[in-house]
């Protein structure tokens, strides 16, 4: 009968551990799981990160269509073709001066 009583104390008295325990193992998942509270507030601040990036290259995107806009042969425009030739090729007019800053 003692060891009925003893069985039944211990079983007793470790519910309020496991309780514990589990209790413990999912507030350690909802804050810092792999679907957490924290994970969630990392994924946002990437994802505005990346949507800076995308805004970005549509900017890129834009100008750079508008670029080719210009280059078509129905809309050829010589103020562009004289600049992507004195970018790449370094050619200038010959009634161009160019002054050299030094910093």
């Amino acid at each position: 009968m003692y060891k009925h009583w003893i069985r039944k104390n211990i079983i007793v008295n470790l519910m309020p551990f496991f309780s514990f325990v589990i209790f413990s193992f999912f507030v350690f998942h909802i804050f810092f799981g792999e679907r957490s509270l924290w994970k969630i507030f990392e994924l946002n601040q990437e994802i505005i990160i990346v949507q800076q990036k995308l805004n970005n290259l549509f900017e890129i995107k834009k100008t750079t269509s508008s670029e080719i806009k210009l280059l078509r042969d129905n809309n050829l425009d010589p103020d562009i073709i004289s600049e992507i030739s004195h970018k790449l090729l370094g050619l200038i007019h010959s009634d161009q001066i160019i002054i050299e800053i030094t910093k």
